[in-house]
């Protein structure tokens, strides 16, 4: 599970490390580079739904790359 952030909202160092696995494991699965529109989506949607509380991995994957 991520770690929780702060009251301020900031996200803490080891929340974007798993972040950005998780960010590189989606595009490795879609086949995707990390500078195409569809990268910069899942990308958008990943933080958003971090930023919506959802901490659990399985959670963010799925909810990341629903389309």
């Amino acid at each position: 599970m991520l770690q929780s952030h702060d009251h301020t909202g900031a996200i803490l160092p080891a929340d974007v490390n798993m972040l950005a696995a998780l960010f590189t494991e989606i595009l490795t699965d879609k086949g995707l580079r990390r500078d195409c529109e569809a990268a910069e989506l899942i990308a958008r949607r990943l933080i958003s739904v971090y930023q919506s509380g959802h901490r659990e991995r399985g959670e963010l994957l799925k909810m990341a790359t629903d389309d």
